[in-house]
């Protein structure tokens, strides 16, 4: 039987969630349903019908999204799954290319996903627009460097106290950071704050610790879990940072201290802190695992007008040579840059840089690597050229996502 791409009506909602749960290894959750309902942009997703059976699934959502000097209209997708007795046939690739093009056509200037599998999705010219790191602490008591900034006053806050206050402090850091973006009322509610039992793993219900100035405002805070394992009449304390958010030096400092400093404390989890997290600074004897990880995968829509509207950290003028994985078309474009604002055109100029989509759209949000492309033949172009446009797609903070979607 022939399989169809169309999309996913609201009366599709238990298939889709049946088969996005299977191609991950896992059942529906009935505690989701009113999240899933409430959050799927429906005239936003793609499935593959085999009649009336879906077989896979693609979707978006529509995300106000952190880039250099500004924000970018962006389709986030998610969900991207095929049934596995049709894996290999196609599907994934329609599916991506409808809602690629559809982007196109709601005026999104980017598109930006988290992957399950690395290899997945350069051929559609995303890149690796910001890492993550995944850490783990085992060695308390920290001491304090002599230089470290004095340590914000933290408070703990209940869960209704944190639906409050931390929408706004978190407004605030997400308009600093590119690859942050904007959440919704309804967002916060379910997927933020939301605390199903399955999600915690045999550790506690999240607790909030709010960081606050001089002047008793709230300028940062971490939402975090506990769990405690007994052995004999001893317990060792675990704690899962989920978030934090920190406006200030003080802030970090605070929380940090907080977090560590936990009576009977053994271990510090977290899954999903910026590349650089600056603990070393904070702390003399600080010692840490770390993984390095990828984190958002970003693919620039419409080159002109993405490259026009980010803000640049140097001045200069480039001519580039862009190939599309997904139509394999080359495309010339002029960058000029002047007092940091950029001008973005096509043009017939001999290029100073040939670039795959992939590895330009990974340089966008502030992350270039095209000198180290460039030793591995990715990137072509002088070397002059290429530290150009290092220095000018640089930017700082450096890109980071604050979650999954």
């Amino acid at each position: 039987m022939s399989v169809e791409i169309r999309d996913v009506a609201p009366e599709d909602l238990e298939a889709l969630r049946r088969t996005v749960a299977i191609a991950f290894g896992q059942d529906p959750d009935p505690a989701e349903e009113e999240r899933d309902r409430r959050l799927v942009e429906f005239d936003r997703n793609r499935g593959a019908f085999e009649g009336k059976r879906l077989v896979g699934a693609a979707g978006a959502y529509s995300l106000d999204l952190t880039i250099p000097g500004g924000v970018a209209p962006t389709a986030g997708i998610s969900n991207v799954t095929v049934l596995p007795s049709h894996r290999r046939q196609g599907l994934m690739r329609l599916m991506m290319t409808e809602l690629l093009a559809d982007a196109r056509r709601r005026g999104d200037l980017l598109a930006a996903l988290w992957s399950s599998e690395k290899p997945l999705y350069g051929r559609f010219g995303f890149g690796v627009a910001g890492v993550t790191t995944h850490t783990v602490i085992d060695r308390f008591p920290l001491v304090p460097h002599r230089l470290a900034p004095a340590p914000a006053q933290v408070v703990l806050i209940d869960s209704d106290a944190a639906k409050d206050a931390l929408p706004p402090v978190f407004d605030r850091k997400r308009r600093q950071v590119p690859g942050m973006f904007a959440r919704s009322a309804d967002w916060w509610e379910l997927e933020t704050l939301a605390d199903h039992p399955r999600h915690r793993k045999d550790a506690s219900s999240y607790r909030y610790a709010l960081a606050l100035d001089p002047d008793s405002e709230a300028v940062g805070y971490a939402q975090y879990r506990t769990s405690g394992s007994w052995e004999g009449i001893s317990i060792g304390v675990t704690v899962g940072l989920e978030e934090m958010v920190a406006l200030t030096p003080q802030a970090y400092a605070g929380l940090w201290a907080f977090l560590v400093n936990q009576d009977l404390i053994q271990q510090l989890r977290a899954w999903n802190l910026p590349a650089g997290t600056a603990l070393h600074h904070l702390y003399d004897n600080f010692r840490e695992s770390q993984t390095l990880s990828d984190g958002l995968w970003v693919r620039i829509l419409d080159v002109e007008t993405a490259l026009s509207t980010r803000r640049y950290c140097v001045d200069g003028s480039l001519a580039l040579e862009v190939f599309d994985p997904v139509d394999r078309i080359v495309r010339r474009y002029r960058l000029e840059v002047s007092e940091g604002v950029g001008t973005c055109k096509a043009t017939s100029d001999p290029p100073d840089l040939t670039v795959d989509m992939e590895d330009l759209s990974a340089g966008f949000l502030g992350r270039p690597r095209f000198r180290r492309l460039a030793a591995f033949s990715r990137v072509g172009g002088a070397p002059a050229a290429c530290a150009m446009a290092d220095a000018m797609f640089d930017w700082h903070p450096q890109p980071w996502c604050q979650e999954v979607f």
